[in-house]
């Protein structure tokens, strides 16, 4: 029985039973955890900007063997970098209009496929917990390759968390600064509004549990590793959150979490009518971005 179909029997139900929400918890886990590959096209600006710049695709190995990918474009002579996350059932392609815009405002950037992703192997999205380890060696990657570099990680939607939790992987100096747009402050907390917005689903706490049972028996993650508002406690690197106001995937709120939960320097950049993973529409994102990383930069 197809996971919306298990969904509507027991919302019509009297609260339904263990096996209807055990059915449940199941087949969610397939569609939130397992690899759907995007079918994502690049408009022909940006093909021809990668094929027009010092553009090479590059790969490194996570920790637990996986061959992850990655497009290095180095135009510039400069130490200023940015690494590019993507979100869920996405790729690199979704960021390389973004990558375009800070390579025009002077930065090298790399821009990642996650694990899961892409040209990148696996079977699992973690929604930041592994991501996160597999963040840090790409930073190490570009560290190697340049002692003096200064890093900016810019992460959207899952990529968002992937760069708040890395703050509690010990993260080089190089690492200057994070921008994280429409990130959400725990994936426990995504989870449970997206079965109430999405699919109606009145009960989740039974199916949360039923949930997490699987998370630790197939992926080795409680839900509390993906939770970026308790990583950032102990942060200490600058952190810029950005969030549209009519985001209703990602609510809005939870900006407002991940803001009060932040150690260190923060600064909070709302953006009035923005829909999920749409700030990019404001005119001044970029000038705004790049106007907080310059605070940062040796």
């Amino acid at each position: 029985m197809k996971f919306k179909n298990i969904v509507k029997l027991t919302a019509v139900s009297t609260g339904g039973s263990y096996l209807i929400y055990k059915g449940i918890s199941e087949e969610f886990f397939k569609h939130v955890f397992k690899r759907k590959d995007s079918k994502e096209t690049l408009d022909s600006k940006y093909e021809e900007w990668i094929s027009n710049s010092n553009a090479k695709q590059v790969n490194i190995n996570s920790f637990d063997g996986l061959k992850l990918n990655g497009m290095l474009v180095e135009n510039h002579e400069t130490n200023n970098y940015v690494i590019l996350v993507h979100g869920i059932w996405s790729s690199k392609l979704f960021n390389y209009p973004r990558a375009y815009e800070f390579d025009q405002r002077g930065y090298n950037t790399l821009i990642i496929d996650q694990r899961a992703a892409g040209e990148s192997e696996g079977e699992y999205y973690t929604y930041g917990q592994k991501e996160s380890l597999d963040l840090l060696i790409w930073i190490n990657y570009l560290i190697i390759k340049n002692p003096d570099i200064n890093i900016t990680l810019y992460g959207i939607s899952m990529g968002a968390a992937t760069v708040m939790i890395s703050t509690a992987n010990n993260l080089p100096d190089n690492v200057r600064c994070i921008v994280e747009d429409c990130g959400y402050s725990s994936v426990e907390e995504e989870f449970i509004h997206v079965l109430h917005t999405s699919y109606r689903l009145k009960y989740t706490r039974t199916v949360m549990k039923l949930l997490e049972r699987q998370m630790i028996q197939k992926l080795g993650m409680h839900f509390d590793d993906a939770n970026p508002k308790k990583c950032l406690m102990n942060n200490e690197v600058p952190l810029l959150i950005i969030h549209g106001e009519a985001d209703d995937f990602v609510p809005f709120e939870m900006a407002k979490r991940i803001y009060n939960n932040n150690k260190g320097i923060k600064k909070y950049y709302p953006v009035p009518g923005a829909a999920h993973t749409e700030c990019i529409n404001d005119p001044k994102y970029f000038d705004n971005i790049v106007n907080f990383i310059k605070q940062f930069e040796k």
